[in-house]
């Protein structure tokens, strides 16, 4: 029996644990079963609070999904990571943190019951689901989760089975075939807007992590973003399928714009307020991240900061907030093991593909690339071609940069909490404290989500992390919406239109980073933006330095189509240390050839699925 059907007919029975959730985990819920879970107000929100905890987060095993695209490494570089950069993966094997099928369909068979049983559940005053209107409200959260977990599906695999009852092993649904695009648009966008319709706007204290009418249009347009990318909204991937629309259609971008300037300018029909806006942060206080720590960066570039530290925003609609109200969990798992006491970590390593896309504080790409962004190579050197623009001097690598590249990696020279990063190597062998031996080293390590400001070692090298801070991984944030209407409203225009309203948009973006804006940077770079290529090379760097880490460069590889250029190859930077004269030589060098395919672009249907159901067609090339 497939692994679907395992899933989708699960049944609820005494002792019982349901996935990976817990909440009919015998140890914690004793003898429960549907029946009396269903027939209590208190059960049936543990039910729904289930659910959640189902949602993707970036804290998988510690190490980010973009660890595996050009931006990341792992720095034990077995593992998954390893398997997906080797392409030792296929229909039988895939890498365990991209077994989405069966988590996924997991969650929506949860949904299923859920939306199955809510209506017949008695509310109880003394518990959560107190009254009608809570019940609705619950209901409609389950209904917009389920769009998630679909949404999601389609991000991995295109058009999958749309299941929307729950099912027993004798279901005829059992043999469902894969949904068609314009089939999973029309699905996913009725449970979107129903959702839409009648949850909150934003929910808000206790429920502050639950979803909202904002949630669900941000589902939908980040949907609508990803049918209309070249991936699927092209001629090349032959008719209507689970895989593709069967032809180009510029108005499929026009969709996206519209549904996220939606998300964008969503007011609350109470308070008439904007539901979300960007976290704008200013200090004059040059020791605002602590004298300890080195930042030299703008003053007025501290909302970027400030976005991943800060539980409850305007930013955030929704995120995974890792235990407790506040920890320095994340920072031990970022920091090398020569910074606290708890070992070798740096689980993620920013690569220097990564580091270079970040611009000079004066709005000037440091390097050269193709539309694609891939950069171009020095066959004299084989290092990265510099801008000649730039004023960038390959020696002093960190100076002068965007102020989001200090609030996003550490490197060599840099300090947290009075103690400097040393990632050096010497010509006799040596190493610097920080240079990860028998490991994965790039030369820079991942500071973006940390907390300086509030977050310690001691006097002692490695010392003790002390203090604490709400970290909060972002599973929708405003920013992508921004950008992502930008994008959309490019790809729509034709080329040489005008495109000021693409550009209001990337102006937030770069405002709050204290970036020169898109007309200055486009006129001192020798670009117009009404160029439609030009504008589609800013676009998608800015995307990918603003959104780094946050799950969101192993799609846009995916879907813009540039795989198979810009992920063959990842560079590190090379810190040699002279010690006669105590300086250092920095060089950009090829640290890994890595496999990537046309394949990859979507994930195979596990096996066994299309081993089981002579309905499913597995993905192209596998």
């Amino acid at each position: 029996m497939k692994n679907i059907f395992l899933i989708l007919c699960m049944v609820l029975v005494a002792g019982c644990s349901i996935d990976r959730a817990g909440l009919l985990d015998k140890q914690e819920s004793g003898d429960l079963n549907e029946a009396l879970v269903f027939s209590s107000a208190q059960y049936t929100k543990q039910f729904l609070t289930d659910i959640y905890r189902r949602l993707p987060y970036g804290w998988d095993d510690n190490v980010y999904l973009d660890a595996a695209t050009d931006d990341g490494e792992a720095r034990p570089w077995w593992g998954w990571v390893n398997q997906i950069h080797t392409g030792a993966w296929n229909p039988t094997s895939v890498p365990d943190k991209l077994k989405r099928w069966s988590d996924y369909y997991a969650a929506i068979r949860a949904c299923n019951l859920f939306l199955s049983k809510i209506d017949n559940v008695p509310v109880d005053a003394e518990q959560y689901m107190s009254t009608e209107e809570v019940r609705a409200r619950m209901k409609y959260e389950a209904l917009c989760l389920r769009a998630l977990f679909y949404a999601d599906l389609v991000r991995y695999y295109g058009g999958v089975p749309i299941i929307t009852k729950v099912l027993d092993r004798n279901s005829p649904e059992l043999f469902t075939p894969r949904a068609n695009l314009q089939q999973m648009k029309e699905f996913i966008i009725a449970d979107c807007d129903s959702a839409a319709a009648h949850l909150p706007s934003k929910q808000l204290s206790a429920d502050y992590h639950r979803v909202g009418a904002a949630v669900a249009k941000a589902i939908k347009a980040r949907l609508l973003l990803q049918l209309a990318s070249p991936l699927f909204n092209s001629t090349e991937s032959g008719p209507l399928s689970p895989w593709s629309w069967g032809n180009y259609d510029a108005n499929r971008w026009k969709e996206a714009a519209d549904a996220a300037k939606d998300l964008i300018d969503f007011r609350d029909p109470i308070t008439g307020n904007l539901v979300s806006d960007l976290v704008y942060l200013t200090t004059t206080d040059p020791n605002y991240l602590n004298a300890r720590n080195s930042y030299p960066g703008s003053l007025k570039a501290m909302g970027f900061y400030s976005v991943f530290v800060t539980r409850v925003n305007s930013e955030i609609l929704l995120s995974f907030s890792r235990k407790g109200a506040t920890t320095n969990e994340l920072d031990k798992w970022q920091l090398p093991g020569s910074m606290q006491t708890e070992g070798d970590k740096s689980y993620t390593e920013p690569t220097y593909n990564y580091a270079a896309a970040f611009e000079t504080k004066d709005g000037y790409p440091v390097y050269l690339t193709d539309d694609d962004g891939q950069y171009l190579i020095d066959p004299a050197t084989n290092e990265f071609v510099i801008n000649p623009k730039a004023n960038f001097n390959p020696q002093k690598p960190y100076d002068n940069r965007d102020s989001r590249f200090y609030h996003s990696i550490w490197y060599q020279g840099s300090k947290f909490s009075n103690v400097t990063f040393e990632a050096w190597r010497a010509a006799d062998g040596s190493y610097g404290r920080d240079y990860q031996v028998g490991y994965a080293h790039t030369g820079l390590f991942l500071r973006k989500f940390m907390d300086p400001k509030n977050i310690s070692t001691g006097s002692n090298n490695p010392g003790v992390l002390s203090g604490g801070t709400s970290h909060c991984f972002p599973l929708f944030r405003l920013a992508e919406f921004v950008l992502g209407a930008a994008e959309a409203l490019n790809e729509f225009l034709p080329d040489g239109a005008d495109r000021s309203e693409a550009i209001a948009q990337l102006d937030k973006i770069r405002l709050r980073a204290d970036m020169p804006d898109v007309k200055t940077t486009a006129q001192r770079n020798g670009w117009s933006t009404t160029d439609k290529v030009a504008m589609r090379k800013f676009i998608r760097n800015e995307r990918r330095v603003e959104l780094a880490f946050e799950e969101h460069r192993f799609f846009d590889v995916r879907r813009w189509k540039i795989g198979e250029k810009t992920q063959r190859s990842a560079y590190v930077h090379d810190v040699l240390k002279d010690k006669t004269n105590n300086t250092f030589k920095y060089t950009v060098k090829l640290w890994e050839r890595r496999i990537y395919e046309s394949r990859h672009n979507l994930l195979p249907i596990p096996q066994t699925e299309v081993n089981n159901n002579p309905n499913m067609v597995q993905n192209p090339g596998w």
